[in-house]
């Protein structure tokens, strides 16, 4: 346990950890403290950049694989992606993902490392100090095998790196450790922090799981799209002439209309764009999973940023789209293998 929560509990209202938000009541006793987890180093410190791990390049192709594949296991038999908020206890080692309608899932969970995008530097979990040291486990398995062969890497405490370049590593360190996937913590609204995840559950008892639901969901989600990337298309090839989108913007509601159930106004066309979003080639991947509460949904994600995740449910006996969740999956990562 963290001496500043032992204090605590004997009576040392005083007592907090270094840079943390303490919430009292009227009386002052502590209610409520929020610790990020933080990297080290004072404004103006200069860490190195991440050093190449052409070494590691299959090993990286096969987490990165494998991640891809427990995060879409993980989406259907967990529904993981639509949690709605987590809780991470160092001291107990629980994730704790909510759901709707008091649902959660408990997950054990090791820390990996953190990315502040604001100085674009990584901390592996075994070089942070606020990390109690039973927590860092599985990220010190693999400085163990950066030391062997002489990768910086995996040994240097913090470095330089791009989002994009850490997710192989993250993917690697829970790959080796045998986890069964990994989880990002988002924390101040931009901070990650990223987990190594052991499912110890069952599988959430999902009952619409039927591969005809999915084909029939996949199948309606491309019509969709490829109609819609039509006007998108046509609105790009005839973007020089006058008065193109109005009558254009027209013809995307009559799409709307014939596969959404919606009548608000929040997922209606107003727009065009190119390239498109509802261009396929734009996609590294594209599966379907099932919704706890009904119906399936159909998520692309995409190559460079950006995803869809179509909910398709029965509306007075015909499949329409009902939502896009445009928050489903926040706590994923799909890393992309090195070449």
């Amino acid at each position: 346990m963290l001496d500043w929560l032992r204090k605590l509990m004997t009576g040392d209202q005083g007592a907090a950890p270094p840079g943390a938000k303490v919430e009292r009541d009227a009386l002052g006793r502590v209610t409520r403290v929020d610790q990020t987890l933080s990297l080290f180093g004072g404004g103006g410190t200069t860490y190195p950049r991440l050093a190449p791990v052409d070494a590691f390049a299959p090993r990286l192709r096969e987490a990165c694989a494998w991640l891809t594949s427990q995060n879409i296991l993980l989406a259907r038999e967990h529904a993981l992606g639509l949690e709605q908020d987590y809780t991470f206890d160092q001291d107990t080692g629980e994730l704790v993902l909510r759901f709707g309608e008091g649902h959660a899932l408990v997950l054990r969970a090791e820390v990996l490392g953190s990315f502040d995008p604001s100085d674009r530097s990584f901390m592996w979990g075994w070089a942070n100090p606020s990390i109690v040291s039973d927590r860092e486990a599985d990220a010190t398995r693999l400085k163990a095998d950066g030391e062997r062969l002489g990768l910086a890497a995996l040994t240097t405490p913090v470095q330089i790196v791009t989002f994009d370049e850490l997710q192989p590593l993250i993917a690697l360190a829970a790959h080796d450790a045998g986890a069964d996937g990994v989880y990002r913590c988002i924390v101040n609204d931009s901070s990650s922090v990223f987990l190594s995840i052991r499912i110890e559950s069952a599988p959430t008892d999902i009952s619409n799981t039927n591969s005809a639901l999915f084909d029939a969901a996949r199948d309606l989600a491309a019509r969709y799209d490829a109609e819609m990337l039509a006007l998108d298309l046509e609105y790009h090839e005839r973007s020089g002439e006058e008065d193109i989108l109005g009558p254009l913007i027209d013809r995307k509601m009559a799409v709307y209309k014939r596969y959404w159930s919606r009548d608000d106004n929040y997922w209606k066309p107003c727009s065009t764009g190119w390239p498109s979003d509802h261009d396929p080639d734009t996609r590294k991947l594209h599966f379907s999973a099932p919704h706890p509460a009904g119906g399936a949904l159909d998520i692309a994600i995409g190559k460079t940023f950006g995803q869809t995740a179509y909910r398709i449910e029965l509306v007075d006996g015909v499949l329409r789209i009902t939502d896009n969740l445009i928050e489903w999956g926040d706590g994923l990562i799909w890393p992309d293998a090195p070449p």
